[in-house]
């Protein structure tokens, strides 16, 4: 097993807390992130000369610097995902979606719309929900650390259930949803998977209720859509 540095895990963790339940101070920090106050303060204070985290009166929050990279991101992600993504919109004449993770949320990124019919769905970038729900957020959380995994199920009514559906997720490769985030909206996701097996992205087809008959149909295409994602990432 690798070994890792100990400072380095506790930074990532409070970097993770802040950008969860921020604002908060630096005992609030401490006592979510079950470590010495005075360590956090210390951890907080590099974070803040580094512009990953900013010191407000409410508490801290992210800082521009971490903005800046997530916007690094994304930006590269988009660029290789887009036609992709509008190819696969072409073919299937459905809506695809792209999500990443943001503060424990699934967001969207970038979407392609159908064109083949008169009633479509449509998904705002910038939009997020609940890893907890939908198709986007199950295919996700599903491909997550196991740690990472346990904090978000923190928030979950029925933690227990949900771990069951991250399994079948998980074995099946995709997730499905019917009417979880809006009534009549139906949907199937896939992890992108890159490289080391990270999963930070996920690519959907969104449908309204009259085609939900088409959603297995659609598997297959949307992986093959991920894949080539992947591919264009590691190029």
């Amino acid at each position: 097993m690798v070994e890792i540095s100990l400072t380095g895990d506790q930074m990532l963790t409070v970097l993770e807390c802040v950008a969860r339940d921020g604002p908060m101070s630096a005992a609030d920090v401490a006592r979510n992130c079950d470590i010495n106050r005075t360590v956090a303060h210390r951890l907080l204070a590099t974070l803040s000369q580094r512009a990953y985290v900013r010191r407000q009166t409410g508490g801290y929050t992210l800082g521009p610097a971490l903005l800046q990279l997530t916007r690094g991101m994304d930006t590269n992600l988009r660029s290789k995902a887009k036609p992709v993504m509008q190819k696969l919109a072409s073919e299937t004449g459905e809506t695809v979606v792209l999500h990443g993770i943001a503060n424990a949320e699934a967001v969207v990124i970038e979407q392609a719309l159908g064109q083949k019919h008169l009633v479509r769905v449509e998904h705002r970038p910038g939009s997020r929900h609940s890893l907890l729900q939908g198709a986007s957020g199950w295919s996700l959380i599903a491909f997550q650390d196991p740690k990472y995994v346990e904090k978000v199920l923190k928030s979950s009514k029925d933690p227990e259930v949900a771990r069951q559906r991250i399994a079948l997720t998980r074995e099946a490769g995709y997730a499905v949803s019917y009417d979880e985030l809006q009534l009549g909206v139906h949907g199937v996701a896939v992890p992108i998977i890159e490289e080391g097996g990270r999963c930070e992205a996920s690519l959907a087809i969104l449908v309204p209720a009259a085609r939900s008959g088409l959603l297995s149909s659609l598997v297959e295409p949307l992986l093959a859509a991920s894949r080539e994602i992947s591919r264009l990432l590691l190029a």
